[in-house]
């Protein structure tokens, strides 16, 4: 996340949905992204209405989810431990003027949404008349 930061410092403040505690999350979020917002949603009621759910087997275990761990452990990064259901897939979804105006469909467990993308569509909405 901090390099998504760095990409573009202009991005806003999001808000992420954990199914598991708000405090461990704002906690580790701080570290990362301190303006970052959370909210506890272990009953997966938004994950529902998102309609994110689980993956197949090769979301988990396929090459892009073993290639995106490389990664990650060679920037430093470990396995922590489950929080909630670790087995439902993460969404990006982009609202405004409560309208959903973009959204990211995760391959698998390790992809990351294009964070450009993100930053060029939301300075498009910020441009356009509210």
């Amino acid at each position: 996340m901090r390099r998504e930061r760095e990409l573009d410092p202009e991005l806003p403040a999001p808000l992420f949905f954990t199914l598991g505690a708000v405090e461990p999350t704002r906690a580790f979020l701080a570290k990362l992204w301190p303006e970052a917002r959370a909210i506890a949603d272990p009953a997966q009621r938004f994950y529902a209405a998102f309609e994110l759910g689980h993956g197949s087997a090769g979301k988990y275990l396929g090459p892009g989810v073993w290639a995106a761990g490389l990664r990650a452990l060679l920037k430093g990064n470990g396995v922590g431990r489950p929080v909630g259901d670790p087995l439902t897939l993460p969404g990006l979804f982009l609202v405004h003027d409560r309208q959903l105006v973009a959204a990211h469909e995760f391959r698998h467990a390790g992809d990351h949404p294009d964070w450009r993308a993100v930053s060029a569509r939301l300075k498009e909405l910020a441009g356009s008349p509210t």
